[in-house]
């Protein structure tokens, strides 16, 4: 114990992130528990804002996701044990060489699988939602398909790779594997904002202004949550791929920082705040028939705006139909379009 480290700050990142992952891992956590509370709230309420079947799902996601994230927080914690107290006095031992090998035992192992299959899941609701929000257009399920499938490839590749006990910051496939997901990720935010943008451009023309404000909303909100992520996967992707011990402050976390992002997401569909292209559809052609009855309405009423000063000006608004009779010589409204003059 009384040796200096080899390396030490390969041994302090590793600590540190350690650290940095039990505190993702609590806001993580109640994240988690605010995220199936505000389903749970929806699927009880009288005014539900999604449909059953999107309740089920989305309180099996967050289960799924919750039970592969605690395996891998457990499995990370207890190698961490391992690397400073548990090994320690044996013959050989030294952190900085449990951390190179950390693959050599089956519960990192474990941890780098349930990471996989957590990141599949994560990715597969972020397709979800940018194909449906694009109405499933064929070259946008095509495209993030493509990129998926490939997500999933890469990382079958890591886990058949680390179940041969190879140095983690070796495989190349891990870089290939995270620069698609931080592509994925950017193709993600890219479409889905651009087509929110369009959307709320298009409202604004329909109807106006403060109906298309809750697209805006959305977007920013979007745009928050998946830069979390982006800048956090960047980070880790340059600093793997240059084999930085920064990456060392991130490994560890990144999923958790995905997970937190996207449970961000199911709140504001369980709240009713995300988008629905058939809410949008709905609202434009409620807004247009309300307006076009409204218009065509007789409405009986006068006005009188006095001015202020020394010389009073009186003036009546009198709405006046088509054929030059009023509504003071008729008092009915016959259908047609009114005419407004000041007398």
């Amino acid at each position: 114990m009384s040796e200096k480290p080899v390396d030490p700050w390969l041994e302090r990142s590793r600590l540190d992130g350690m650290i940095l992952d039990g505190f993702t891992y609590g806001i993580f956590f109640l994240l988690s528990v605010q995220a199936t509370v505000a389903v749970y709230r929806d699927s009880r309420s009288t005014h539900r804002k999604a449909s059953p079947k999107t309740s089920r799902l989305l309180l099996a996601y967050i289960s799924i996701t919750f039970i592969l994230a605690t395996i891998g927080f457990a499995a990370n914690a207890r190698y961490t044990e391992d690397i400073w107290v548990n090994f320690r006095g044996q013959a050989g031992w030294s952190p900085d060489s449990l951390i190179e090998n950390e693959l050599d035992f089956w519960y990192n192992r474990l941890a780098v699988d349930s990471q996989g299959v957590l990141v599949w899941i994560m990715n597969a609701l972020l397709l979800y939602r940018c194909c449906k929000v694009w109405s499933n257009a064929w070259w946008v399920v095509t495209l993030m398909g493509t990129v998926y499938l490939a997500i999933v490839g890469f990382s079958i590749s890591v886990m058949v790779s680390a179940g041969k006990s190879v140095v983690f910051a070796n495989l190349n496939l891990q870089t290939s594997f995270l620069a698609l997901s931080c592509t994925f990720n950017l193709i993600f935010t890219i479409l889905v904002s651009v087509r929110l943008l369009t959307v709320r451009r298009s409202v604004q023309q329909a109807l106006s202004p403060e109906h298309a404000r809750p697209y805006m909303s959305i977007t920013t909100a979007l745009i928050e949550s998946a830069s979390l992520y982006f800048i956090f996967d960047l980070i880790f992707l340059v600093s793997f791929a240059a084999h930085s011990n920064v990456e060392n402050l991130i490994l560890l976390e990144n999923c958790l920082i995905q997970g937190i992002a996207q449970l961000f997401i199911i709140i504001r569909v369980a709240e009713g705040r995300d988008y629905d292209d058939a809410k949008r559809t709905k609202q434009i052609a409620l807004s247009t028939t309300s307006s076009g009855t409204s218009s065509g309405r007789f409405l009986d009423r006068r006005s009188q705006i006095t001015g202020v000063g020394s010389d009073q000006v009186e003036l009546e608004v009198i709405t006046v139909l088509e054929d030059g009779m009023s509504n003071r010589d008729t008092g009915i409204n016959m259908g047609r379009k009114p005419k407004a003059m000041m007398v």
